[in-house]
This record gives C-alpha cells, sequence and structure tokens, in this order.
C-alpha cells in the first residue's frame, strides 16, 4: 500500500511537470470518463473503477505510458516548439 502512494505522489509530480494543461483543460470530460472508466473500451462500474486504479497505481510506468499515449503527458525531454507542434490543433 505504500508503494502505491508513493506512485501516486510520483505521479503528481510527473503531472505537474509534463503535464499537457491545455489538452487537459480542452477535454475534462475525456480524461474524466478515462478515470472513472466510463469509455467503450473500458467500462467498469465505479467501484471496480477504483480498484482498477488501485491496482494500476502498483505499477507506475504503464500508467505514464497510458497518459502519454492519450496526449495528456508529454514525452520526457520534449521541448518547447514540440510542445506547441502538439498542442496547434487545439487552439483552434
Amino acid at each position: 500500500m505504500i508503494q502505491r502512494l508513493h506512485n501516486l505522489i510520483q505521479l503528481s509530480r510527473v503531472l505537474k511537470e509534463r503535464g499537457n494543461w491545455p489538452l487537459i483543460r480542452r477535454s475534462r470530460r475525456q480524461l474524466r470518463d478515462f478515470i472513472w472508466c466510463r469509455n467503450d473500451l473500458n467500462r467498469k462500474n465505479p467501484l471496480s473503477a477504483l480498484v482498477y486504479w488501485i491496482h494500476m497505481l502498483k505499477g507506475l510506468d504503464v500508467l505514464i505510458w497510458r497518459l502519454e499515449t492519450f496526449g495528456f503527458l508529454y514525452q520526457p525531454g520534449a521541448g518547447p516548439e514540440d510542445r506547441s507542434r502538439l498542442n496547434r490543433y487545439i487552439e483552434s
């Protein structure tokens, strides 16, 4: 349980330094559905979603990879040019 708490703190640090905040603000509903497992690929009831996320916090690498894949996190080492290129369609 301590490892999961440590991973949750690590996840908050990663979000703070690499979070794609323009995308997160624009697609809050999609992120909320991702967290509560309400999308079509991974539909769960709220209790199962809570258990799922507790299990996911055991291995932080997979969770960070999923957030990078959906664009909610920038890749490590992404410069300002890369960040602006990724978000050029958000503002239109």
